[in-house]
């Protein structure tokens, strides 16, 4: 009997304990980024602007808080572009300004800069007949208050003479 009562207190205890996403709105506000589960082996991270509004996204593998050495397992390519089409869907990107594409052995960086957001897709494409290839893609948007990020990749035009 005295098992069964001190089973029943721990478990009430952490119960109690425990805080809710609401206790933590109720106590600190409004988030200034939330991660949510977008698709099965994809989440996305959303980081929002004074006007609560998206400035920066990250579709990436679902990472634990506490830090592991485990590799991050790649994610559906036909995913990550779902995801990434109802973030930032093509029709509010804007005209497509440049892009690049950095390759090193089998990682490759596709880096597209449009008019109102800013694109930067990683895939690993070691195994070409994978449909997961994906590793992240980070997207900017280009709002008043958004912070700039500074770019990893600067677009140099060439002297015209």
């Amino acid at each position: 009997m005295r098992t069964l009562v001190g089973s029943f207190l721990i478990v009430t205890a952490s119960v109690l304990l425990s805080q809710s996403s609401q206790d933590f709105h109720n106590l600190y506000g409004e988030p200034d980024r939330e991660r949510f589960a977008a698709r099965p082996g994809i989440s996305l991270t959303v980081e929002y602007g004074s006007d609560h509004l998206a400035c920066h996204a990250l579709i990436e593998p679902p990472q634990p808080l506490t830090y592991t050495e485990d590799h991050a397992p790649l994610m559906s390519s036909e995913g990550v572009s779902e995801v990434l089409d109802e973030v930032a869907p093509v029709e509010m990107r804007g005209k497509e300004i440049n892009a690049a594409v950095v390759v090193r052995g089998c990682n490759e960086a596709h880096v597209t800069e449009y008019e109102d957001v800013s694109i930067m897709r990683s895939t690993h494409t070691c195994v070409p007949a994978s449909r997961d290839q994906d590793v992240r893609t980070a997207i900017t948007f280009k709002r008043d208050t958004c912070p700039t990020p500074k770019s990893p990749i600067t677009f140099t035009r060439p002297n015209s003479r």
